[in-house]
């Protein structure tokens, strides 16, 4: 497989160096169908050697929480998609034409994923041979329906290869489909690296219009007022507006649980000085000019622009932002050694809470094994040397580990240190690594 692999990459690399501006418009449009299709292909393979990978258990021996996170590990994908390939790789494993039909590039994974998932929520009940006909009537149609329509007809499929069947389970369909809502249901927040954060996800039809009818009352148009040189908000905007307000007024109520001893709240990290000093005000001007510019070395005023602070999800945050943050905010001091180090500010008690769990947050930003992405909010804070073998609770025996790799820590040959810089850092077992050399976290890392 190797050979043939390396055959197909030095096939493409050539592709990509020969010029199209000379191809004729049919050309094009052909050659992006069957570029189209090796990529399918080509994902197909990938499918298939992620069930492979999962059967030898790759992704456990290798301390992954996940397959998704093995996948981040070992090829680079975000986890978003991670969780896309994992799900082909169980859809192509399960349905060996399909499996086929992916692999000669008639069906596109997004279309075999939709097909999988149809002939999966058919009733318990439905023959093999209905099953059968489900899945390859499906294939046919994916010819000619991209995945919104495919998924569509994929619903009432039984419909056409048993009515009988259809007409009995017709008063079980809404059953099925609110049961697949509350399986499937779930949303995530995935930072893209650049200051905005991506929200994806799904919701049942009841849990929808719980969240609409909160929603609708404060993302009306009519609620925008007029703001000279203020684009008018966008409805997508409002409804962004509307849930970012919703849930900064239930965090100043006080209505949520505690989380790790503390109540729920918005960690922000910043200079106090930055934190006390308004932003220098510039001239006023149009908006054909753009905005005012502060001073800063070299300009007249001469005063360095505030740096702002980070967040506790390690995502840069304005100055001013910061501020109106603090407006009604409890004010919570970290203090800060001269690189940056959290001081120790350890308590003579077992569990970790309060200040030196906030601590922990602060220097390790979520779990801190390596590849872990989970946040801190996920996490147990862990003992480097046993409380009961006399290890202090303190941040310099300490570190945030999420409940699986706390799991592996304790029962694998995996181990924890706190580093000169004190920070941890994880030496692997010699199973994976004969040198064992000393791994960190880099998702949490500051800025």
């Amino acid at each position: 497989m190797l050979e043939g692999l390396a055959q197909v990459r030095g096939a493409l690399a050539e592709c990509a160096d020969v010029p199209v501006w000379s191809s004729s418009d049919a050309q094009v449009g052909d050659a992006l169908l069957q570029a189209w299709a090796c990529a399918q292909q080509s994902l197909g393979v990938v499918a298939n050697l992620i069930s492979e990978a999962e059967a030898r258990g790759l992704p456990k021996k290798e301390a992954a929480s996940n397959t998704p996170v093995w996948l981040r590990q070992r090829i680079r994908t975000s986890m978003w998609e991670g969780r896309r390939l994992a799900k082909l790789a169980a859809v192509l494993r399960d349905y060996p034409a399909l499996d086929v039909a992916v692999s000669v590039g008639e069906v596109s994974t997004e279309q075999a994923t939709v097909i999988g998932d149809a002939v999966t929520e058919l009733p318990s009940d439905t023959s093999a041979d209905a099953k059968e006909k489900s899945e390859s009537l499906l294939i046919s149609y994916a010819a000619r329906f991209d995945p919104l329509p495919l998924a569509r007809i994929g619903a009432r499929i039984l419909a056409h290869v048993d009515p009988e069947a259809a007409d009995r389970h017709d008063a079980e369909a809404l059953k099925r489909q609110e049961e697949r809502a509350r399986r499937m249901r779930g949303f995530s927040l995935s930072p893209r690296g650049d200051g905005l954060v991506r929200l994806s996800g799904w919701l049942g039809e009841a849990a929808a219009a719980a969240v609409n009818a909160a929603l609708d009352p404060l993302c009306r148009p009519g609620r925008d007022a007029e703001i000279e040189g203020e684009p008018k908000r966008t409805p997508m905007q409002r409804r962004a507006d509307a849930l970012v307000d919703i849930c900064n007024r239930v965090l100043r109520d006080g209505e949520l649980p505690v989380s790790g001893g503390d109540a729920a709240q918005v960690v922000v990290t910043i200079p106090i000085d930055d934190l006390r000093t308004e932003p220098a005000q510039g001239p006023a001007q149009g908006p054909a000019q753009g905005p005012a510019r502060e001073p800063g070395p070299g300009r007249a005023g001469g005063r360095q622009p505030s740096r702002g602070g980070l967040l506790d999800t390690d995502a840069p945050i304005s100055a001013a932002e910061a501020r109106m943050l603090a407006c009604d905010a409890q004010i919570i001091p970290s203090v800060l050694g001269t690189d940056g180090q959290v001081l120790d500010i350890g308590r003579a008690k077992r569990p970790f809470t309060g200040a030196i769990r906030r601590a922990m947050i602060l220097r390790d930003r979520g779990c801190a094994f390596p590849s872990c992405d989970r946040p801190a909010r996920w996490t147990d804070g862990h003992h480097i040397k046993p409380w009961a073998d006399g290890g202090p609770t303190a941040l310099s025996n300490a570190c945030l580990l999420c409940r699986y790799h706390h799991g592996v820590i304790h029962h694998t040959d995996w181990q924890v240190r706190i580093a000169e810089d004190g920070n941890p850092e994880f030496l692997p077992p010699a199973s994976i690594d004969p040198s064992r050399r000393p791994l960190r976290n880099i998702f949490h890392r500051r800025r």
